[in-house]
């Protein structure tokens, strides 16, 4: 506990005092060719030489000690992100000079923001349990991907085990040096290895998930996607405010690259721009924001004090303080308070063995990366657009009818994840249906979960009919081969079919 809280407090000195003599790094899109200055490496230092065509923007540059001035997004397609560059100075005034002087110049600049991540160390003594799975209904979803290859997940958060017992992970980029415990954390809720008789099941079943320790780099979750990474969960956030570059970023992440990134909707305290405020990247509207609510104890449990009812967005039954974030930009919710993953292993982590407890929408938000992935396992030809309309849609928003929800009706997404109906839907979408039909010629009917002849379904004489698919084929009456015919089934998980 000690380690988390060390980090914490590092992180909110760094908010509290960038203005007076910390490094400020922020976004800027440069049209003019002629304010684009040349970069040299002191050796001597972490400095860079800046050399400016213009000799007043050239006095500017060299009034401040610049250590890191580079295309920003160098392998984005977005027209308005090709010009846009990082720049990394000792003092914000450099901003406000280039703001005031250069304002045609300049279209767009915004600060990058330290980050926070979306986790609250609290209680970690408390016995091991998984009742959030049972609250999200993971296990019948588990029944229907059963031996299904699962895509892999991305993580861009801090270190991690990489040699945890219960944790299958490949390590992206990233020095990953320091402190293991959240990075190890929301690892085991995506993917912690399950039916395997050791630690801990979780949603993502058998996922191999793909890590990077680069977190709250913008950048690093574009490499994630343009690498083919089609979920990406970030438990973290890095500023208060829309800003329009990162809006274009993450518009083409969604939309070019067709990746789904998965964010943590932040927690109760101005650290993370207030319970009522939205907390960025999450609150783009191309990325998923996940908060809170609580699993273990039935709606009206009492205690001293109440908490942790299901479903129930305040842990603190009464106390809006103790609730994640609520807001309008918010897609989604599951449980955030008291859950249980994998820990740093031995003595050096936060807990005496490999397993703990955690609050923070940073759990929260894992949980419903690893379903976008069960459904984009069951149905890899959906688009990133329809895999989100699928986790959306089949939430349970009777959680709007609880009493204690009703302050935050409409701020805490669609409803609370429901990863059997997710999944449900998904394996409804990669099914294909035959009825009332014939099948005539050469035809190879494929799909990626299963196909169902549900009636009156004939083959020809002169067909040759191939049914291809992942999980099964149901062949229900009447279904007629005419003598002559060629018919046969495929049905294999390492299927490959075809996305038309």
């Amino acid at each position: 506990m000690k380690i988390i809280k060390t980090i914490v407090v590092i992180l909110f000195i760094f908010q509290s005092t960038c203005s007076f003599a910390q490094d400020v790094s922020f976004y800027i899109q440069i049209e003019d060719p002629e304010i684009i200055p040349e970069v040299t490496k002191d050796e001597n230092s972490d400095v860079l030489k800046v050399k400016a065509k213009k000799a007043d923007l050239n006095i500017l540059y060299n009034k401040y000690k610049i250590k890191e001035f580079e295309k920003a997004f160098p392998t984005a397609i977005t027209p308005s992100l090709k010009n846009v560059y990082r720049l990394k100075c000792n003092d914000e005034k450099l901003v406000k000079e280039l703001k005031e002087n250069y304002k045609d110049k300049i279209p767009r600049l915004s600060y990058v923001g330290e980050p926070m991540l979306t986790y609250e160390p609290n209680d970690y003594g408390l016995a091991a349990r998984q009742s959030y799975l049972d609250l999200i209904n993971v296990k019948p979803a588990w029944d229907i991907v059963l031996g299904l290859p699962k895509i892999d997940i991305a993580i861009s958060d801090t270190n991690f085990d990489l040699n945890h017992e219960d944790l299958n992970m490949t390590l992206f980029s990233g020095s990953n040096s320091g402190s293991y415990y959240h990075g190890t954390f929301v690892a085991g809720l995506v993917g912690a290895v399950t039916d395997n008789n050791v630690g801990i099941a979780s949603v993502g079943f058998d996922t191999h998930l793909v890590v990077t320790s680069n977190y709250s780099d913008d950048n690093e979750v574009l490499l994630l996607a343009q690498a083919g990474y089609r979920v990406i969960n970030c438990s973290w956030e890095t500023h208060c405010t829309f800003d329009s570059i990162r809006n274009d970023l993450y518009n083409e992440i969604r939309n070019d690259w067709n990746a789904i990134v998965v964010f943590g909707a932040g927690n109760a305290d101005w650290r993370h721009c207030g319970n009522n405020n939205p907390a960025y990247p999450g609150a783009y509207s191309s990325n998923i924001a996940v908060t809170s609510v609580g699993h273990i104890f039935n709606v009206g449990t009492q205690g001293s004090p109440s908490n942790n009812w299901k479903d129930v967005h305040e842990e603190v039954i009464g106390d809006s303080l103790s609730a994640h974030k609520h807001h309008p930009t918010i897609d989604i919710c599951a449980p955030g308070y008291n859950v249980t993953s994998t820990d740093f292993s031995g003595s050096g982590g936060l807990n005496s063995g490999n397993y703990g407890n955690g609050w923070g929408t940073s759990f929260a938000a894992p949980q419903v990366s690893a379903t976008v992935g069960l459904i984009l396992s069951i149905n890899p030809c959906l688009s990133a657009n329809e895999a989100v309309n699928i986790l959306l849609n089949t939430t349970d928003n009777s959680i709007y009818s609880i009493t204690e929800n009703a302050p935050y009706i409409g701020r805490l997404g669609t409803g609370r994840l429901d990863v059997t109906a997710a999944v449900t839907a998904a394996a409804e979408s990669a099914t294909t249906y035959l009825q009332n039909q014939t099948l005539s010629g050469n035809q190879s009917i494929e799909s990626n979960f299963a196909i169902h002849a549900i009636g009156n379904v004939t083959v020809s004489s002169d067909a040759n009919i191939n049914l291809t698919t992942r999980k099964e084929v149901v062949l229900n009456g009447p279904f007629v081969v005419t003598t002559g015919a060629t018919f046969s089934t495929n049905v294999d998980v390492n299927n490959v079919i075809s996305c038309n």
